[in-house]
Parts: structure tokens; C-alpha cells; sequence
């Protein structure tokens, strides 16, 4: 299991309860020509009582991040990690801003649910959710796979946008509630790699400091890294062929060198073959990165 796998798996065992009480939400349309903002940001009036708050039991990274004013708009929405209480794990969702303090900010979910008090550091504007044409690498969200890597599978003006993704090994499709292209660089949202037990690793910024990279790991806890050890990382948007040299990602070894023996699924999945002889295995494009 790599770490798209493992990122859903640790967010879900918090927000589980949740989402056996609720129905999911309408999926991203695309937007037909000429129309407005993407429906992915109407989300609806909150209707449940309040979450607990996200200060409540906080993990210890918590107290060391920056504490910085939002630039965020009430209504507008964003992207947020908000650690869950009594617990180190969080959840990288896209939320509607309600409110902003001295420096924390109040957010609803696709569900109603409130969060409050979660650090500005944490929360930050989404991308553009337009013009995401067929073969895109996207960082999208849905319910049950938040803060996720894929490509975009159908892009269809009136109909619901659809990604491919991996999903323990295999190649699924969904339609979702947030897309934009992958960001890149050391900032926000980007997916980098940071070292871990002797090796690259690779996971999710949530946040920044002037020194420091706080990264979701595939554990889906956060660590705290220098930015100077925290390296962008520059997925293949047209695939691999057979031969190639790569580095292809799990989250239990981190990267490890190989070569492509066989495309499965054309832009999707391939296997690999790692150095030493090892037997073969599949990965899907956003964990393979061009080698050596």
C-alpha cells in the first residue's frame, strides 16, 4: 500500500462517523462555456450541531506552527487540515470559510459539520478548478479520498468530472467534489519528497515556516522537516514506456530504483521491476517518478 492508499485509510477511521450519518454530496460538473465559478464551491448551509473543536487534545506539531493572519474571505472556499480530537491523525478536506479570527479560522465541510479554531497556517485557497481537460494530473477531493493525486478520465462540459486514481493496487474512477492541477514546488499542497529511515519518503504539505515543511506522511501523521532536506518532485504527465528507468514509490519502503517491464493501462498503471531481482509489481503514474 502506497501512500494514496495510506493517507484515505488513516483519515477515514476519524471521519467514519460522519459519514455513516450522511449522504455524500453532489459531484463536480464541469463547467459548461462561459459559466461561472465551479459548483464544487457551492457547498451547503450548515444544518448540524458544531464539531468538536479542533484545539481540543491537539497533537504536539500543533504548537509549533507559525502563527499567521488568513487572507481567506467568509464564504469563500479552501483547502484545510484539521487535526481530529484525541487523536494525531487529520484530514485534508476542501471546506467553506464561516469565519476568521486572530489567527485561526472557522470552516464547514461538504456535510454542514463546523470546525472551529483551526490555524490559519492550515488553510489555504483552492486552486482553479476550470479548464481541467482529459489526461490532467489533478490533486482532487472527495468524501472517502481527500487530498488525493490522480487523472483527470473524462472532462465533458455538463457532465460530473471523473478521475482515475489508485486504490490499493488497483485503478479506480470517481467523480469528485474539488479538482486542480497538481501543484509543484515547496508550497501548500504540493506532494514532495523528505527523507525517512535512510530513504525518500513522500507526503503532503500542509503547512510552511520560515524554516520548516510540515508534511502528512503515508502514516497520516504530520512531521516537521527543514526545508532545506524537502524535495519538489516532478510527475510524468505523458507516462512511461517499457524501459524506463524510474523511481517508484510505496509507503512503507519510500522510493526505490527500477524499470518499466510492462504498461498495464496506457497513462496509468505499470509494472515495475526494482533492482535486485525483486519480483514485479504494479504502480499507478503519480507514484513513479522518471530515474534514475
Amino acid at each position: 500500500m502506497h501512500v494514496h492508499a495510506a493517507l484515505v485509510l488513516a483519515c477515514a477511521a476519524a471521519s467514519a462517523w460522519i459519514g455513516a450519518c450522511v449522504s455524500e454530496p453532489p459531484p463536480l460538473m464541469v463547467e459548461p462555456a462561459g459559466s461561472g465559478t465551479a459548483s464544487s464551491e457551492a457547498l451547503p448551509t450548515p444544518v448540524l450541531p458544531p464539531m468538536a473543536s479542533a484545539a481540543s487534545a491537539p497533537p504536539a506539531w500543533l504548537a509549533e506552527l507559525p502563527k499567521t493572519p488568513s487572507s481567506l474571505t467568509v464564504g469563500s472556499s479552501a483547502w484545510a487540515t484539521t487535526p481530529q480530537p484525541g487523536s494525531e491523525l487529520v484530514m485534508v478536506a476542501v471546506y467553506r470559510v464561516d469565519a476568521v479570527g486572530d489567527g485561526v479560522v472557522s470552516l464547514v465541510d461538504k456535510m454542514g459539520q463546523r470546525v472551529d479554531s483551526v490555524p490559519a497556517a492550515l488553510v489555504h485557497p483552492i486552486g482553479e478548478t476550470r479548464h481541467l481537460p482529459e489526461g490532467t494530473l489533478a490533486l482532487f477531493y472527495t468524501w472517502t479520498t481527500p487530498g488525493w493525486l490522480g487523472r483527470v478520465s473524462r472532462a465533458q462540459r455538463g457532465e460530473e468530472l471523473k478521475v482515475a486514481f489508485d486504490w490499493a493496487g488497483t485503478t479506480r474512477q470517481t467523480s469528485v467534489d474539488h479538482a486542480e492541477p497538481v501543484r509543484t514546488g515547496i508550497q501548500p499542497l504540493a506532494y514532495v519528497a523528505f527523507p525517512k529511515s535512510g530513504g525518500t519518503s513522500m507526503g503532503l504539505i500542509v503547512a510552511l515556516d520560515a524554516t520548516r515543511a510540515f508534511v502528512l506522511t503515508g502514516s497520516g501523521h504530520i512531521e516537521a522537516h527543514r526545508r532545506a532536506v524537502v524535495g519538489s518532485i516532478a510527475l510524468e504527465p505523458r507516462g512511461f514506456t517499457v524501459g524506463r528507468s524510474v523511481r517508484a514509490y510505496r509507503w512503507a519502503t519510500g522510493f526505490e530504483r527500477g524499470r518499466i517491464t510492462q504498461v498495464l493501462e496506457p497513462g496509468l498503471r505499470y509494472e515495475v521491476e526494482l533492482e535486485g531481482n525483486r519480483p514485479r509489481a504494479s504502480y499507478f503514474l503519480t507514484t513513479l517518478l522518471a530515474g534514475p
